[in-house]
């Protein structure tokens, strides 16, 4: 006896892992893995409002992304994710352009500087904290009537440093593990609420950050499951899955786009 007679078409098991009429915002949107997301959510037909600190960066992908043959339209909005009053004024945005969210990417973060914990300044430390780990807090809290409103999904971005802790980066590895366990907890708290909340711990990817760090080139291609560098759309397509109906018995996961398991240790030159 089958388990559901109802027959799926490919097209309709196809359907499920797109995001395409859904409302997203995704912050730190102005170059890598933001970036990619931001592209990948308009090509499948979403409407994606983006964010970065830096007005001219964001207008710049908007432009570009709403001057080629993409199904979505693009939203710029300047916002600092550390700033209560800037992440209101991009839901006020979202709700005005959009009539709401029904995705949202926490995205915006970074490394700091590097250095053992004893030699971290406090204000090093806090504003690892505050752009990593209060920026989910802030947008996350700004935007939960909107995704609870019907149902929605939360996908955050956290980091394989998180999970292992890494030797000279103890603010972004503590930032980056608070940012899973928060995930953890808040898809336990709005279960009820039907909204979904994930995250995906990237390992090294090809950002420019990283390609400068490391001395690559380019962008490498999909081929090979033994790279240890990956592309920001590889980690783009794992979001599009945890945002799109495909994904709707997982919440509280966190996904790692990493290559083969490893450490986070660095990838040879």
């Amino acid at each position: 006896m089958p388990v559901n007679d109802e027959v799926r078409t490919s097209e309709s098991v196809r359907d499920k892992f797109s995001v395409d009429g859904k409302t997203a915002v995704v912050t730190g949107a102005s170059s890598g893995i933001g970036r990619a997301i931001a592209e990948t959510f308009a090509a499948d037909g979403a409407d994606v409002v983006i964010c970065s600190r830096t007005r001219d960066d964001v207008e710049a992908v908007a432009e570009e992304l709403n001057g080629a043959d993409v199904d979505g339209s693009v939203l710029p909005v300047e916002c600092d994710v550390t700033d209560r009053d800037d992440v209101e004024a991009l839901a006020e945005a979202t709700a005005e352009e959009f009539d709401g969210a029904d995705v949202l990417v926490n995205n915006a973060g970074g490394a700091g500087p590097g250095g053992t914990l004893d030699e971290v300044g406090e204000d090093d430390w806090n504003g690892v904290i505050q752009v990593n780990l209060t920026g989910v807090y802030n947008a996350t809290h700004a935007f939960a009537g909107q995704l609870r409103d019907g149902g929605g999904e939360v996908v955050n971005t956290s980091s394989m440093a998180g999970r292992y802790g890494v030797a000279g980066m103890g603010p972004y590895s503590a930032a980056k593990a608070g940012v899973s366990a928060l995930t953890r907890t808040l898809a336990t708290e709005w279960a009820d609420d039907d909204v979904r909340v994930n995250a995906v711990e990237p390992g090294f990817i090809a950002t420019p950050p990283v390609r400068e760090m490391f001395g690559l080139d380019e962008i490498p291609d999909r081929d090979g499951a033994g790279r240890r560098v990956g592309s920001p759309h590889e980690v783009a397509d794992t979001v599009r899955f945890l945002a799109s109906d495909a994904a709707s018995f997982v919440t509280g996961q966190t996904i790692a786009p990493t290559g083969p398991p490893n450490t986070f240790q660095p990838p040879e030159n």
